[in-house]
């Protein structure tokens, strides 16, 4: 595993999955609420993230606000009715200044986004426990294993009650040398609410001592709603 796959913010091969049946009540939630389209909705976050290089010496921490609009739609070059996310973070005059702009897209058996001109995967549909995919089938980047868990749960966090959320998570062995935890967790109408990724590499170092010492290089990113709307 290289620890550059992990450069966050993601897509995958679309799994069709086979659509339920009706049942008596209406046609059954495929779970396209996880995933909102409509221009206009926004999701506020607290973003705290880290990264550390021992070999160069290297290491950071940052704390900050970010705040994700759906701002415009617009038809990608596939053809595709696809939505302009603009990312904002606030500075340190309370204002909202724009950082990146990423997109997104979503169809009735899978939806996408292209972060840092990367795509990956984000759900596929519909939604149910051990459903598993490749994130990054789309991109150059090695695969991972995602698969959701604890379809349909609630959650809370920062005074936010969600009834209904899907968790995606990777399905890496961790060892030794190599760490990867991917968690993204969704609610229906608010889309995004939580994300996690830690990701670590460790080698060791034979120097005229012993035993071997190890060094590591590697980053972790938690990112939490702390508001959403309309």
């Amino acid at each position: 595993m290289k620890n550059t796959v992990l450069l966050i913010g993601l897509s995958g091969v679309i799994l069709v999955g086979g659509c339920r049946k009706e049942d008596a009540n209406g046609p059954v939630d495929l779970g396209h609420g996880y995933f909102p389209t409509d221009v206009g909705h926004w999701v506020e976050y607290d973003v705290d993230t880290a990264w550390l290089n021992e070999n160069d010496q290297i290491s950071g921490h940052r704390y900050y606000h970010l705040r994700e609009l759906l701002e415009s739609a617009f038809t990608d070059a596939e053809g595709r009715t696809a939505q302009r996310i603009e990312r904002y973070v606030l500075d340190s005059l309370g204002d909202w200044v724009i950082h990146d702009v990423w997109a997104q897209t979503r169809s009735a058996t899978a939806a996408e986004r292209t972060e840092e001109n990367r795509r990956y995967l984000k759900l596929t549909f519909p939604t149910h426990n051990g459903e598993y995919w490749d994130l990054n089938v789309y991109n150059t980047q090695e695969p991972i294993e995602v698969e959701f868990q604890d379809v349909d749960q609630p959650w809370s966090a920062n005074g936010l009650h969600f009834d209904s959320t899907v968790t995606v998570r990777s399905t890496f062995l961790n060892n030794l040398v190599d760490t990867l935890i991917y968690i993204e967790r969704y609610a229906k109408h608010a889309g995004l609410v939580y994300r996690q990724v830690d990701s670590s590499n460790t080698q060791f170092i034979f120097l005229d001592t012993l035993p071997p010492v190890p060094r590591t290089r590697g980053w972790y990113l938690h990112q939490t709603i702390t508001a959403y709307g309309p």
